[in-house]
């Protein structure tokens, strides 16, 4: 008996899920503004925390590029010597007459 999902994943659901995960952070960090650094000028506070939110995307985005980028090295290397251990492997096989 198969079970399907509550409901599919979309490209549009997945997006509407980052849309409003981003503006929930913007929220929180416009309300650390205002109740502390930007008290007297709370004005201050949405346009410092559109550029920190937008900064904070950013950042997420570049480690995550970092971590493939990381994660693209040992593959790399699993593939030459996967590979490789084939080649290596027909030829022998080859030339024992197997």
């Amino acid at each position: 008996m198969a079970t399907e999902p509550v409901f599919p994943i979309t490209q549009e659901a997945l997006l509407n899920f980052l849309y409003a995960i981003y503006y929930f952070m913007r929220d929180i960090i416009r309300f650390l503004l205002e109740s502390t650094i930007f008290r007297e000028f709370p004005e201050y506070a949405a346009m410092y925390g559109d550029v920190i939110t937008f900064l904070i995307s950013i950042t997420a985005i570049y480690l995550i590029l970092v971590m493939f980028e990381a994660v693209k090295k040992y593959v790399k290397i699993i593939l030459i010597l996967g590979w490789g251990l084939l080649i290596l492997s027909i030829v022998l096989t080859v030339f024992r007459g197997a």
